[in-house]
């Protein structure tokens, strides 16, 4: 779009794709830094306790005792990085901006329904 093209038009219109493999995921906790190239590199997690790799289980009377005597889990918590997200500093400051506006919206949508329930 040339300069002029931007100075006679009033309005754009966004057109959002959405991939077919697009899939939603639960994140609970990120884990990042600033790179030398002043980027900010994210990796959005999810925490939960890990799945053992393996258990070991006493019979007792031929029965399966359900308490494991033993379990190999191999770490305490496990972090899934469900996605890795590289910005600029620019993006980073809206995202910070876009997510500070749904932040205060929810509050003040939660103070005024305390606000009628209290009415």
């Amino acid at each position: 779009m040339s300069k002029h093209d931007d100075q006679q038009k009033k309005e754009l219109t966004f057109k959002y794709v959405i991939p077919d493999n697009l899939k939603d995921c639960y994140v609970n906790g990120v884990w990042g830094m600033v790179s030398p190239k002043g980027e900010i590199n994210m990796h959005l997690y999810s925490e939960r306790l890990p799945i053992p790799n393996s258990e070991t289980h006493e019979i007792v009377k031929g029965d399966i005792n359900p308490v494991p005597i033993s379990r190999n889990t191999g770490g305490d918590i496990v972090r899934l990085i469900q996605s890795s997200v590289v910005m600029d500093m620019q993006t980073a400051i809206a995202l910070h901006r876009w997510l500070g506006e749904r932040i205060d919206y929810f509050f003040k949508t939660k103070e005024a329904e305390n606000e009628n329930k209290n009415d």
